[in-house]
């Protein structure tokens, strides 16, 4: 008898164990620290992001993490625009996507307001924005806020350290008054527009260049078709490329800490996603981020890749 209890006690481990397997294999990602606590097996969400390099890597952390954690995920990186990736969202054609407090602040919100404090700002975009039905995860402490470079080299020939410095610069003449945007910040109202009227200066005919945002870096390392240009501040390329930031020196450019959103319907039914936020946002500081982007824009290692490497290290997924 007792032989008899002791088979099926051993049947009965054996079954659990591959099960156990069975699920873990049947996971496109091992799972890690995260799962252990959040199991969202069963469920199944559209993941969506911008399309530039930091918006790849949030993303492919973001599926990672999920798969990790037993769901099956739906890849929507990469779509171009902020306006497109928003839409998708609250159209529910996406579920989540990361998003900078700034760019919500003043393109999907069209807030006024001039919010400096990073805390304040995402506070206000949370409330803002549960009105229409989407829902800001814990912000991460890295903030890629617009800004204006300039190699180096030109920065100390020119002696511009600031915006308005650039925009005495722009007044006097000089021929090396030139910038290179890309077709987005034209039309943002955290763009272009809202920069010159700020700084209260005008660019002279010729003197923009409309350039894909990954071809700004290296025409500023060169010092041409311009001299300065639209970047962001938490990119890989500038360190790389010697490239200096202005300082905003009258606070034109609002935070933009990034956070997941999620539509909240979503979020009621799997609410244990806030834990990603939790969990992954408080390791994404400016280091880490430029660390990071730097391998995938510099290094040319796959966003999929750097991701998951480095959640890996975190010992978030397995």
């Amino acid at each position: 008898m007792r032989r008899r209890v002791l088979g099926l006690l051993v049947m009965l481990l054996t079954a659990t164990l591959l099960a156990a397997c069975s699920s873990d294999a049947a996971r496109a990602t091992p799972p890690g620290s995260f799962a252990r606590d959040v199991d969202l097996t069963g469920q199944t969400f559209v993941v969506g992001s911008k399309e530039f390099d930091e918006q790849l890597l949030l993303c492919r952390m973001t599926i990672a993490l999920l798969q990790s954690a037993g769901a099956t995920v739906v890849d929507r990186c990469d779509t171009k625009g902020s306006e497109n990736v928003r839409s998708a969202l609250t159209t529910g054609a996406i579920d989540m996507y990361w998003e900078y407090t700034g760019t919500a602040w003043r393109t999907y919100l069209r807030q006024e307001a001039q919010l400096t404090d990073p805390r304040e700002l995402y506070e206000a975009v949370q409330v803002a924005d549960a009105a229409n039905g989407v829902s800001w995860l814990r912000q991460a402490p890295f903030d890629n806020t617009y800004a204006v470079g300039v190699s180096a080299a030109n920065a100390q020939r020119l002696g511009v350290r600031t915006i308005s410095d650039l925009a005495a610069l722009t007044r006097s003449g000089s021929p090396d008054a030139r910038m290179c945007i890309d077709q987005e910040f034209t039309g943002r109202e955290d763009g272009l527009v809202g920069l010159l009227r700020a700084y209260d200066f005008q660019f002279p005919d010729g003197a923009l260049d409309t350039l894909d945002i990954d071809a700004i870096y290296p025409a500023l390392a060169a010092g041409r078709p311009c001299v300065f240009g639209e970047v962001f501040a938490t990119d890989g390329r500038l360190n790389a490329m010697r490239i200096n930031t202005l300082v905003d020196d009258l606070g034109y450019f609002l935070p933009y800490q990034a956070a997941l959103t999620v539509r909240t319907d979503v979020l009621n039914r799997a609410p244990r996603l806030a834990l990603l936020g939790d969990r992954l946002a408080p390791m994404l500081t400016d280091q880490v981020m430029r660390e990071l982007n730097a391998r995938i824009s510099v290094g040319r290692r796959s966003p999929d890749d750097v991701a998951r490497t480095f959640l890996r290290e975190q010992g978030l997924i397995g």
